[in-house]
């Protein structure tokens, strides 16, 4: 007989570690395989609009946090702080991945020409819709899956393109520092919801967030596969 377990944070962050999307095919044929311009191209475009945007609905996550709900809210400054640079905006994050992008040879416009394929824009309005739509306990739980999952990809990212000879280590920086940075905004977040769940009710509203937008955020990365690796061959 199979013995149910009950749901803890500690259960939910081992959940969310164990996710796929942490070794999706994206990352792993990222990471073995020497993309051409063009797909290098492709997926820069896709995600420095996922990160543009992701900034934004952080800040929609942030006002709509209830007032009472203080070691949340500071929680989340804290991350929505060193996502723009930790008060200076030239170290603000988008800036590193735009200065990789010119070396890369996308220049501005090219970046705001960008239209999003649908996976990206359905994770971006899946955000949307937890950090500005729904309870605050489930947009807590969205949040938690960002930035639980969003250190995989770098262990990824950062061998792969070391590969390419025309990117100095200066260039990955916007990738490098995610390395440590992604496991500081995990700790926050952690500390965000051992703060703020009252209940078990709570944590199943936080995990029901959580649980949907790893789901998302694999979808996300399905798409930038099909775009990277079978649009541009």
């Amino acid at each position: 007989m199979n013995i149910v377990q009950p749901l803890t944070l500690d259960s939910l962050l081992s959940e969310l570690a164990a996710h796929p999307v942490n070794t999706n095919r994206f990352f792993v044929d990222f990471q073995d395989h020497h993309l051409t311009p063009a797909q290098l191209h492709t997926f820069i475009r896709q995600y420095h609009f996922f990160c543009h945007h992701f900034t934004k609905e952080l800040e929609g996550l942030l006002y709509h946090t209830p007032i009472k709900e203080l070691e949340m809210r500071v929680e989340l400054t804290k991350t929505l702080y060193s996502e723009l640079g930790s008060g200076s905006s030239n170290d603000a994050h988008i800036r590193d991945l735009e200065l990789f992008a010119q070396v890369a040879g996308l220049d501005q416009d090219d970046l705001n020409m960008t239209h999003p394929i649908a996976e990206v824009q359905e994770y971006l309005d899946t955000l949307h819709h937890f950090f500005v739509e729904s309870g605050y306990l489930q947009a807590l739980g969205a949040e938690l899956a960002v930035e639980t999952t969003a250190a995989s990809e770098f262990r990824f990212f950062v061998p792969g393109l070391q590969k390419y000879s025309q990117f100095t280590t200066q260039d990955l920086r916007f990738f490098t520092m995610h390395l440590a940075e992604e496991v500081r905004h995990r700790d926050w977040l952690t500390l965000a919801v051992h703060h703020t769940v009252k209940s078990t009710h709570d944590l199943e509203l936080v995990a029901l967030g959580a649980r949907t937008t790893a789901d998302a955020w694999h979808a996300f990365w399905d798409g930038m596969h099909r775009a990277v690796f079978d649009s541009c061959n």
